[in-house]
């Protein structure tokens, strides 16, 4: 039988203060960019660090790597971009975004990932989560605090539709990888992103 906890990774935002905290400006916040996909043509997305000033009054350089976070959500560089597109994950949308970072600067070569769908794969009998559920908008969500793959539905998913999705069904609503796309995400870890799999929670 397949070990599919050790197979797949989340991923999150480090504990690193040199990481930007992205907050969307006045124009993009007005978008359902988060859940939606964006009209092909239409303006970037635009983002700035929510933490600018604390971080100059600090003395912290804040970094731009190849993946930023929004959140949950990912912004990622073209490079990234580009050897998604070549996989053609379902449910993901793709639109041009703009970093502008604490020294004004207008980072353009990123993306937004927005996933339109989610992928509820996770076991309630196995995973450590909370009995009841939690009314968010129209969606009933669960606190999950140690997560365990269902292995039946995965069984059942061609792994093409698999390899990289937003969880459903829990408060946290995090990305997760397949261990084949694990090397585009971490880039020897200098990536801007955390890879927890779920093996190790």
């Amino acid at each position: 039988m397949t070990d599919y906890d050790s197979e797949y990774f989340f991923i999150t935002m480090p504990d690193d203060p040199k990481l930007p905290f992205l907050v969307p400006d006045k124009n993009t916040e007005g978008r359902r960019f988060r859940f939606e996909a964006q009209p092909p043509g239409s303006a970037p997305l635009v983002f700035n660090n929510g933490y600018k000033d604390e971080n100059k009054r600090a003395g912290i350089v804040t970094a731009t790597p190849d993946v930023l976070f929004s959140g949950a959500s990912l912004l990622v560089r073209t490079a990234i971009r580009d050897k998604l597109m070549v996989l053609d994950i379902p449910n993901l949308s793709m639109h041009p975004s703009i970093y502008i970072d604490d020294k004004d600067r207008w980072n353009e070569d990123y993306w937004f990932l927005t996933f339109t769908a989610e992928f509820d794969c996770w076991d309630r009998e196995k995973s450590d989560a909370d009995d009841e559920p939690m009314k968010v908008g129209s969606s009933e969500l669960v606190q999950v605090y140690s997560y365990r793959l269902n292995t039946d539905l995965l069984n059942k998913t061609p792994l093409p539709e698999r390899l990289l999705f937003k969880m459903g069904g829990d408060l946290d609503g995090n990305i997760c990888c397949h261990k084949s796309l694990r090397g585009m995400f971490s880039a020897g870890g200098a990536s801007g992103a955390r890879l927890q799999c779920f093996s190790d929670q």
